[in-house]
């Protein structure tokens, strides 16, 4: 059984341009039947241009936006017609790290309170105590010190915000993880060590990962396979190494061929973290 098994699925959003008075809003139809599967412990790359429908695919899949038709299968279980009631114990399964992290976390709240958050409202811990102790040892596992969990988000860099959303995802034991351009904007060595610790915690806890990504290295670098977006349709979808040695759409091609290197390079990762290494402290 796939883990999720998508079959002509349709998102339409209104499109408030074309709205004449005293009559509805049309609406735009932004996914047009997309259909593809997802295994357990897969890590899937989205690419496509902006507007390809990318983040629209991810956001519907976790049933964060509406659909206009088709079907979404999680583990057997059709999600689309649940209601909110009967989504929330399968959206404890499911999370998502957004892009902008500046608006993701709460600037009210310290980091500590942010992780806990979560654990507190679905009823994980029994005391606050509990709680701060919990979050503290996400943070860690996230790449961040105690420290932080007094500090507030506007006091952290992109990279650090992030790591912090990532320790939010991990909260609640999720099985999938929704990886929304969290490194879009970073300094690549910063690149290199949030999509390491992405892959090491996809291994370690049997996790499915989907990443959402402009930048092919990326993709090429994490992920096993890939699904190419373009206007609301998949285009490409197969390994990674294939699609990208043997791309059979022009599209693909033409977003190879605007990578800025003469190559991609699949051990950009390790090759940073390797010069980063070789500096001086």
């Amino acid at each position: 059984m796939m883990q999720f098994d998508v079959k002509s699925l349709r998102v339409s959003f209104p499109d408030s341009a074309r709205k004449r008075l005293f009559k509805p809003v049309p609406m735009i139809e932004v996914l047009h039947g997309v259909s593809f599967q997802v295994a357990r412990g897969d890590s899937i790359g989205i690419v496509g241009e902006s507007g390809s429908g990318k983040s629209t695919l991810a956001r519907a899949l976790l049933r964060l936006s509406e659909t206009s038709g088709g079907s979404i299968c999680f583990e057997g279980q059709e999600l689309i017609g649940l209601s909110e009631h009967e989504l929330r114990p399968l959206r404890r399964r499911m999370q998502i790290i957004f892009q902008d992290s500046q608006s993701a976390l709460n600037p009210r709240l310290t980091v500590g309170s942010i992780v806990a958050e979560p654990l507190i409202s679905n009823g994980l811990v029994k005391s606050s105590a509990q709680a701060r102790d919990k979050a503290v040892e996400l943070l860690e596992l996230a790449g961040l010190s105690e420290s932080f969990s007094k500090r507030y988000a506007h006091q952290l860099s992109g990279g650090q915000r992030q790591r912090v959303g990532i320790a939010r995802a991990l909260a609640l034991n999720p099985e999938v993880i929704v990886a929304d351009e969290i490194v879009s904007g970073l300094d690549v060595s910063v690149q290199a060590q949030l999509l390491q610790l992405l892959d090491k915690l996809r291994k370690d806890r049997g996790l499915t990962l989907l990443l959402i990504s402009h930048d092919l290295s990326v993709v090429r670098a994490t992920c096993e396979k890939v699904i190419v977006m373009r206007g609301g349709d998949i285009v490409e979808n197969g390994m990674t190494n294939e699609v990208f040695e043997h791309p059979h759409q022009k599209y693909t091609q033409r977003l190879l061929r605007a990578i800025p290197l003469p190559d991609v390079d699949p051990t950009w990762i390790h090759r940073v973290q390797l010069e980063e290494s070789a500096e001086p402290a």
